[in-house]
């Protein structure tokens, strides 16, 4: 596909082409319109005032033929270079007002810049359109989510305050477990908060991703016994230049997804090396993942079940930390669905960190 000329470009062509016009005209047009005059009027070479009547009317005359040309030019530059400003100018004014579905008229005919500025500006009230939205759910949701646990909370402080419980040593561990329940969603948006915003500070060092999954299963050894999950460790050495808490927080919500949607599956945790890039692997043999699932499973507070996850727990937001995470140090995830069953999360990390 040729590219297209910029609109310094196109600018300097049209001017080029209406001199060369004009330039054409005086040039060949002269004689002619003079071989006429003196045809129909003999005496015309006779006079010696510098300027006759025939030279003023091929003045003219070249003034009606340049000026419309000119004219024309000029028009067709203006509807390709002011029009598609005046369309952005429009549809910007429109967002400000609190439209964000204005967009500017991509059928309107450019060229350079001007019709990538339409693209460009479409493309980014696109995205403007798309965070807003994702704003408004992810506030709703984060509400929703924190409400639960403030209303347990709520409901049985105000229970023991109005005599209607006790407060036993089993009703203290309930209220601990809605708090701990508070801390995690808190932590988890507050990551969420500081990777959109550009200002996740990591504190990078050479770790063994090896190591580190060690002591994340070893941390989550009670919890996996509780729900009779073996793991099978496949570890081989992975050293990265990595924030060490960021991925120890990574590895847990990676343990804690599988145990809370494949209980009683055995657990794979695999690390391995290829490449430049260090990987980390955490299957399970639970009912994996749909097609759907997949699309969004990373994104924050989507959940396939609504229902199902929240009674386990989940608040929707431990893989998109995972992805925050990952990026942040320069890498990526990846989520499968195994064919002999189970879902597989693999991150993948620059061994020479970011």
């Amino acid at each position: 596909m040729a590219r297209e000329a910029g609109t310094a470009l196109q600018i300097v062509l049209v001017a080029v082409a209406l001199a060369a016009a004009v330039a054409i005209i005086a040039y060949f047009g002269f004689p002619a319109y003079y071989d006429l005059a003196v045809r129909i009027w003999p005496t015309v070479p006779e006079n010696d005032a510098l300027w006759t009547w025939v030279d003023w009317g091929f003045l003219l005359l070249t003034l009606i033929v340049s000026i419309p040309l000119a004219v024309l030019g000029g028009w067709w530059l203006s509807q390709r270079i002011v029009v598609p400003l005046l369309e952005v100018a429009g549809a910007i004014r429109a967002i400000a007002s609190g439209d964000l579905k204005a967009r500017a008229n991509p059928s309107i005919r450019g060229f350079g810049e001007s019709a990538r500025l339409v693209e460009d500006f479409n493309f980014m009230a696109a995205r403007l359109e798309r965070a807003e939205a994702e704003l408004r759910y992810s506030n709703s949701a984060a509400a929703h989510e924190l409400r639960t646990p403030l209303t347990i909370l709520k409901g049985r402080l105000q229970g023991v305050s109005d005599g209607v419980f006790t407060l036993t040593p089993e009703l203290v561990t309930l209220l601990l477990q809605q708090v701990d329940g508070l801390t995690r969603i808190v932590d988890d948006l507050r990551t969420l908060g500081l990777f959109n915003a550009g200002s996740l500070q990591l504190s990078t060092m050479t770790i063994d991703l090896a190591d580190m999954a060690r002591d994340v299963i070893a941390l989550s050894a009670e919890d996996l016994d509780k729900r009779s999950m073996p793991v099978s460790l496949r570890l081989s050495p992975a050293c990265v230049r990595a924030d060490p808490d960021r991925i120890r927080q990574l590895l847990l919500v990676l343990v804690d997804n599988a145990m809370r949607y494949a209980p009683e599956g055995v657990l794979v945790i695999e690390t391995a090396v290829e490449g430049a890039t260090a990987i980390i692997r955490c299957r399970d043999h639970g009912p994996g993942l749909s097609p759907e699932a997949l699309l969004h499973a990373f994104e924050p507070f989507w959940r396939a079940e609504e229902s199902r996850a929240r009674d386990q727990g989940g608040s929707g937001l431990g893989l998109s930390v995972v992805r925050a995470i990952a990026q942040a140090h320069g890498g990526r995830v990846h989520g499968a669905t195994m064919e002999d069953g189970g879902a597989c999360f693999s991150v993948f990390l620059p061994m020479n960190g970011k």
